[in-house]
């Protein structure tokens, strides 16, 4: 009974599980924010700069516990064997056996203020491997959006290819009706057919872009590469001319006080000065105070029991340690002037830095103001060329003008579509790289 009621509720869940492994799978897309979410996740740049700040923590928690005294405990056991002569004149070999147990403690009291200056320097540059991986998190977003970016443009590529592919199919099949009835030559025709396979080639290298920008935006994120992955296509036909009001040097202002990689230089140069104040503290007087306490046992001393011993031989200690550095082989003085050096190096790398960003920011707002202008001028090139490409269409269709006529308006509207499209992208990353410097969430 029992194994007739286990068959029967068997059956149903062997029949949903294989009704569910016939269902086609549901394939991912992913959107922009996923796929920086997974980058950041997933990249090892990113993940390797996560360590850095873990590190960075640690020693932080090292130096700072290093104010604390040290405290160490031994306990040792000895065995010892002599040959000796006994009161009858006769050597014996005999053996005796000890213990004894320790307890020592110490702390530095004055080390020319190295400690403190070294729980600082610590302290920033866990700041610093912050700074630096939020550096690094923000170059592979953009890295993200622009890789994102490059597939939209190359979709985009291989749908107006293939548009214009099944246009030109259509015109060769009316091309082919008017030889059979002789109103078009031969040389007609074979333009139209040429032109057909013009346009297979393109579409053929628009798909071939496809596929590369979409296997460099999975290795981006660190997927295996695969043919079912696709992206969120937002609607981006809208977009258009932006006003731009601040120039390059308000940005500049606004982003030094913003950007990571402005601070991690600032904390650098920080760090280099206490890296010199840590040198030449090392050429002052150290004092530290040592205590301890210590205890012991041996089985020579007969008729003391091993409680007893250890009692009359309990030995508290304590002292004070000064140490004056007289000669050091001008190690000290060696350190002191290469930590002076690297100060300087950190001041040149912090202005460097600086001029970088304002580099990068005059660029980009350049490169903004030039993809405007190129998309404008697409835009109106483009208009012109659909307008001139339908009149001659229309003209064509009624035999007024030859092939080789209307291939030549199909060829200028091809390349002109080409053109807007290619600057409607430049245009769109131009502004989200300039957003960027300004601290802009990275979204489309």
């Amino acid at each position: 009974m029992i194994e007739a009621m286990k068959i029967r509720f068997l059956i149903p869940a062997l029949f949903l599980l294989f009704a569910a492994a016939d269902l086609p799978a549901q394939t991912k897309v992913w959107t922009l924010d996923e796929c920086i979410g997974r980058a950041l996740g997933y990249n090892l740049q990113v993940r390797q700069a996560g360590l850095s700040v873990e590190i960075s923590q640690v020693n932080q928690e090292q130096a700072m516990a290093s104010r604390f005294p040290a405290l160490d405990a031994s306990v040792r056991q000895n065995f010892s064997w002599t040959d000796k002569q006994n009161l009858a004149g006769n050597y014996e070999f005999t053996g005796s056996n000890g213990s004894s147990v320790s307890l020592n403690s110490g702390v530095t009291l004055f080390n020319g203020f190295r400690k403190q200056n070294s729980i600082r320097q610590t302290s920033l540059d866990y700041q610093r491997a912050v700074l630096d991986a939020e550096s690094m998190r923000q170059d592979i977003a953009l890295q993200v959006l622009d890789n994102y970016l490059q597939v939209l443009y190359a979709g985009e590529l291989v749908t107006n290819s293939g548009n214009q592919l099944t246009s030109t199919g259509r015109q060769l099949q009316l091309a082919g009706e008017r030889l059979n009835l002789r109103i078009i030559s031969m040389a007609d025709y074979l333009q139209v057919k040429a032109q057909e396979s013009a346009e297979k080639l393109t579409l053929a290298n628009a798909e071939k872009q496809l596929l590369l920008s979409r296997i460099n935006l999975m290795q981006l994120l660190e997927i295996p590469v695969h043919d079912t992955f696709a992206i969120a296509v937002p609607d981006l036909s809208g977009t258009g001319l932006q006003l731009i009001t601040d120039d390059a040097g308000v940005i500049y202002e606004k982003a030094l006080e913003i950007r990571p990689e402005v601070k991690s230089a600032t904390l650098k140069k920080r760090i280099a000065g206490y890296e010199t104040a840590i040198a030449k503290g090392a050429m002052l007087p150290t004092l530290s105070l040592n205590a301890g306490v210590s205890t012991s046992y041996s089985s020579v001393a007969e008729g003391l029991k091993f409680a007893s011993q250890l009692d009359h031989n309990f030995s508290p200690v304590a002292g004070l340690t000064l140490s004056v550095p007289i000669f050091q082989q001008k190690q000290l003085k060696s350190q002191v002037s290469l930590a002076m050096i690297n100060a300087r190096s950190a001041e040149i790398s912090e202005q460097s830095t600086l001029n970088q960003l304002r580099k990068n920011i005059e660029t980009a707002r350049a490169a903004v103001v030039a993809a405007g202008k190129e998309f404008q001028a697409s835009e109106e090139q483009y208009r012109a060329m659909t307008a001139s490409y339908e009149v001659a269409t229309e003209r064509f269709n009624q035999g007024v003008i030859s092939p080789v006529d209307y291939l030549f308006e199909k060829t200028n509207l091809i390349n002109a579509e080409s053109k807007l499209l290619q600057s409607r992208y430049n245009l769109i990353f131009s502004y989200k790289e300039l957003e960027y410097y300004q601290g802009k969430p990275l979204t489309l």
